[in-house]
């Protein structure tokens, strides 16, 4: 009789469970790389603007377009805080999706290593069986042979 594990159907629960948790994860990691190269291309055009106001200062400009160079500049640093702010917020989430991935995979593996154990104990119970069949064939073959 092969071996049976009574609790396989928990440990194909928590498989599943593991793999919804990595599926989470993944997701909102790739949502904290999106919003990371958002906030890099932020940054280009903060330097973009930079040499902007730097060359309309030095060769003269209008009032009306430093106004708007300071207006811009203003909503760039309003991008830059809801994006900081965003980020942080999809950090923490990430941080709570790793610790429930890294939960369900602690159980998934105690539940194998249970399962890897009672293999083991079922497999040298099943030898010891053998063994002992062997064993008592030889005793019965030895003392038909005596009395023949």
């Amino acid at each position: 009789m092969a071996f049976r594990f009574p609790l396989e159907s928990v440990l194909q629960y928590r498989r599943s469970q593991e793999h919804q948790q990595e599926l989470r994860l993944r997701a909102v990691s790739h949502r904290v790389s999106s919003l990371r190269l958002r906030i890099v291309d932020l940054e280009k055009r903060f330097a973009e603007l930079r040499i902007r106001q730097s060359d309309e200062l030095k060769h003269g400009t209008t009032a009306a377009e430093l106004v708007f160079l300071m207006k811009y500049e203003t909503s760039l640093q309003g991008q830059r805080r809801r994006l900081n702010r965003d980020l942080e917020r999809l950090e923490d989430l990430r941080q709570q999706h790793h610790r429930a991935f890294l939960e369900s995979r602690r159980e998934r593996e105690t539940l194998e290593n249970l399962k890897a154990g009672e293999a083991k104990a079922y497999e040298c119970e099943h030898q010891r069986r053998e063994q002992r069949q062997f064993e008592d064939l030889f005793l019965l073959r030895r003392a038909y042979l005596r009395h023949s």
